[in-house]
């Protein structure tokens, strides 16, 4: 049995494939499913044969053909929900907190401090902030390296009228070794707007790398430090997609039409010049076909690299997010119309199936 999970706005779906035949089975709040306004932050599956659906607003979980809710009016601490971990030890490090109040529709809702929970396969155990080092509002993002350190991404001003206008971002770090919390503040960030981490990179030598709002730095010997402009490479805008190919290259996907490329050695960015448009290009995400083409999906349409300077534009009216490439190799492109399946030189449109935000294949 194989099995797709998508999230369109309000309801989920199942694909189920039987003896090689397709059946749609259709998942909605009648199934117990979480389904006031959520987000999905991502899905994947646990060792106990589960499979999760993190949201801002709780947590989804599918087992024996039986959904579970777990919600902050249960077992998560009484916030918003901003990232979620697993780290090597099959531990679920749900990161929250409340965002910003104004942006984030927090105005009329109560405030709490940022902060952990981490579920070890039986209970959940809470932990704020405050207790690593720093007060924060939320924790962003979440990143275990390979040699078992864990890295946060947090927001450090309380929502408020005047911290919203200035925002301030900083990074924790718990050292496996020592088991010791380090806070890392403006101050030792190596620009102004590297504070507010939106993801992380370990390359194959070990080195850390941090995407933040406006720059591109590393950690190295107890110091962060910047990758610089370049003829070749110039970092303007935050990342919002990445993606390391089966070469070890790494991708990453900027708005409003942007696309960094690092080999490991050199970093490049591709532009205008390079075929990409701007004009409703911002990028969602990339995949990797069977013969090793990267393609990368914009809310205009599909951009395949030539392994040169050129992207091959193909126009789809108004993509929705990533596309994806499953395990026989077909695929699946979210477009505003309808979800877009293609085999080969096939093609099928689901047009009772819009708006796709994000597809999933679980390890059947």
């Amino acid at each position: 049995m194989k099995s797709v999970l998508v999230n369109i706005s309000f309801l989920l779906v199942l694909s189920f494939h039987l003896s090689g035949q397709e059946k749609w089975t259709c998942y909605t709040d009648k199934s117990e499913l979480l389904m006031d306004n959520q987000i999905t932050l991502g899905v994947f599956d646990y060792i106990d044969g589960s499979l999760w659906i993190v949201t801002d607003r709780g947590i989804n979980t599918f087992k024996d053909g039986t959904w579970k809710t777990i919600s902050k009016k249960t077992d998560l601490l009484r916030n918003q929900i901003g990232s979620y971990m697993v780290d090597s030890q099959n531990r679920i490090w749900i990161g929250s907190g409340s965002p910003d109040m104004f942006f984030d529709g927090y105005a009329f809702r109560g405030l709490y401090e940022g902060g952990v929970v981490i579920y070890d396969g039986k209970e959940w155990k809470p932990r704020n902030t405050k207790n690593m080092g720093i007060k924060a509002a939320v924790v962003n993002k979440m990143f275990e390296a390979s040699n078992g350190d864990i890295w946060l991404g947090v927001s450090r001003s309380k929502p408020s009228v005047t911290t919203t206008l200035i925002p301030k971002g900083a990074l924790l770090h718990l050292s496996k070794e020592t088991g010791e919390w380090t806070d890392y503040r403006q101050e030792a960030m190596p620009c102004v707007d590297c504070q507010f981490v939106k993801g992380f990179y370990e390359d194959e030598s070990g080195r850390l790398y941090f995407f933040a709002r406006y720059g591109i730095y590393y950690f190295e010997n107890d110091n962060f430090h910047l990758i610089k402009k370049t003829e070749e490479f110039s970092h303007k805008w935050p990342v919002d997609s990445r993606f390391v190919d089966s070469n070890k290259n790494l991708w990453l996907g900027t708005p409003p039409a942007g696309i960094y490329k690092y080999n490991g050695q050199k970093w490049r960015s591709f532009n205008r010049k390079n075929g990409l448009s701007t004009k409703n290009g911002h990028p969602y995400g990339f995949v990797e076909t069977s013969d090793n083409k990267i393609i990368m999906s914009a809310a205009n349409g599909l951009y395949t690299y030539n392994d040169g300077d050129h992207w091959i534009h193909e126009k789809i009216n108004y993509l929705f997010g990533n596309s994806y490439i499953d395990k026989q190799n077909r695929m699946w492109i979210p477009s505003h119309k309808g979800l877009i399946i293609r085999d080969g030189v096939n093609e099928t449109m689901y047009k009772n199936i819009p708006k796709v935000v994000r597809i999933f294949e679980d390890k059947n």
